[in-house]
């Protein structure tokens, strides 16, 4: 392959992990929207209950974000050196 190949296929990795970032992120929208459904549904539940859910669900997005950025990273340092 050509660098611009390799250059132009870091690129597409790219494009692709950020699409990836994007799904995750909409998961954790609509699983929030969800549990504050929930809480206006079922008045017994705690805000509480609301907030440390919410907290594990960014705790599970920023690891998934996260696992992309790497496997994204690695991808393109194989690109490169391929």
């Amino acid at each position: 392959m050509t660098r611009e190949v390799r250059v132009e296929n870091q690129k597409k990795v790219k494009e692709i992990g950020e699409k990836q970032k994007i799904v995750i992120r909409n998961i954790r929208e609509k699983q929030i929207k969800s549990m504050r459904n929930a809480l206006k549904d079922d008045p017994g539940l705690s805000k509480d209950v609301l907030h440390k859910g919410e907290k594990d669900v960014d705790k599970e997005t920023k690891a998934s974000a996260e696992e992309i950025d790497k496997i994204t990273e690695q991808l393109k340092k194989d690109i490169m050196t391929a």
